[in-house]
């Protein structure tokens, strides 16, 4: 059989429940796809923000691995190999339609025959045919397409016949609806041999209503002051900080609870890969070294990232420390996170932050508000441990200089980006 087409699609801004849960939204093309593909439901992205979840992904490496540990400012490590590069190497032509944050000079364009940065104001409707038409006929196969979506990222676009309560109750679910159409226009014309992946790179706080909206963007703006910012992480270790936040804050830049690190995780290949579900817990940088898998590529050794082929083929699996950091505000808040067994989850400080930990049994308390850290010392003391042990290859990131860092930042905002 000849190496399959990859497509990895990812919704920036996707969380797993809307996703799943049909009574959420409308999204009947997103339902089928699920239903029809191989899902992971407990999967963990690897940051709370666009460029290091992408850089996990594509390389198959933690934050601390790969260099890119942040929004803005860092650049992949050179020691590190990308997933394109790799498929190249197998004789895959490699192509990226990406926004927001994803410009060149993160790096993440390694390895990309073509690279294409677009702007936040082109949505997935005016995307999707243009698509499919270079599917069809303008790639060589075998390909690989990197396709990042915008349109769930704030400020959301809904389309105008989803502005009713039967598209969701919230514009977040409402924008949702208004993408599922060009979805299914996506995996119901992709060419034969090609296997699809959906995800998100991170999730979501989202408001319920205008009310609610106004309280979040008040709050929002007196904090992107700095002289309110430094009073703040003044008067408070960083666990009770994104505590306090949590629900009142429109984003991801804070915390790393499940609702902005829990994302889907489908595969859909008709004829490759087998319909089904698995409630494992996974991780982002998984996703490299199934691709590589599927593409019949060599899996390098040294990745952090486990092929999910096998478990997808009906072989026996294992849950996955997933770790994962917040990579927003620019270094403001010093967090890492270990979800263990999808069970229980740590927030603790990097090293050199003194947050308080937190810890959260996942099993009896789902809205991660009962911090167990004080009840619960030997387990507390055993994932600390295993963060630390973690952290110890951390590699050095590549820093931006200063002058192209406030270029960069200019550009985004030039181009309408938060």
């Amino acid at each position: 059989m000849t190496s399959p087409n990859l497509l990895l699609l990812v919704v920036d801004c996707l969380r797993a429940d809307y996703a799943y849960d049909r009574q959420l939204s409308h999204t009947p093309a997103l339902g089928t796809m699920i239903e029809r593909g191989f899902s992971f439901t407990s999967a963990i992205s690897a940051a709370n923000s666009t460029t290091p979840s992408f850089a996990a992904m594509l390389t198959g490496l933690n934050p601390f691995e790969n260099g890119v540990r942040r929004l803005h400012g860092g650049t992949l490590s050179p020691q590190v190999r990308t997933l394109p590069e790799m498929l190249r190497e197998a004789g895959y032509r490699t192509y990226a339609e990406v926004s927001g944050p994803l410009m060149p000079e993160t790096g993440l364009n390694r390895g990309f025959d073509d690279y294409s940065y677009r702007s936040y104001e082109q949505r997935a409707d005016q995307l999707a045919e243009p698509l499919l038409a270079r599917m069809r006929g303008n790639l060589r196969p075998p390909w690989f397409l990197l396709f990042h979506l915008w349109d769930l990222h704030s400020p959301r676009w809904v389309a105008p016949q989803c502005r009713t309560p039967g598209c969701g109750r919230t514009e977040y679910a409402r924008s949702l609806s208004s993408i599922d159409p060009q979805l299914g226009r996506l995996f119901s014309g992709l060419p034969e041999n090609t296997v699809a992946v959906l995800t998100g790179d991170h999730g979501e706080d989202i408001t319920n209503g205008p009310l609610d909206a106004f309280r979040r963007k008040l709050l929002g703006s007196i904090l992107h002051h700095k002289l309110a910012w430094s009073i703040w992480k003044r008067a408070l270790p960083g666990r009770h900080f994104a505590s306090i936040l949590r629900g009142r804050i429109e984003g991801h830049a804070f915390g790393l609870y499940d609702h902005l690190v829990r994302v889907p995780l489908t595969f859909f290949g008709p004829g490759i890969v087998p319909p089904g579900n698995s409630a494992l817990q996974v991780r982002h940088v998984d996703i490299c070294p199934t691709l590589l898998e599927l593409a019949g590529a060599p899996v390098p050794a040294g990745l952090s990232g486990i092929s999910l082929a096998g478990i997808m083929r009906g072989e026996p699996g294992a849950h996955r420390d997933a770790y994962m950091e917040v990579g927003a505000m620019r270094n403001k808040i010093q967090m890492a996170g270990l979800r263990v067994d999808n069970r229980y989850k740590l927030i603790c400080g990097l090293p050199g932050d003194r947050s308080v930990p937190e810890l959260y049994d996942l099993e009896q308390d789902q809205g991660e508000r009962r911090n167990l850290a004080d009840q619960r010392p030997e387990l507390l003391a055993e994932l600390l441990g295993r963060v630390r042990a973690l952290q110890e290859r951390t590699v050095a990131a590549t820093a931006m200089n200063e002058q192209d860092e406030q270029a960069v930042l200019a550009r985004l905002k030039a181009l309408g980006y938060d």
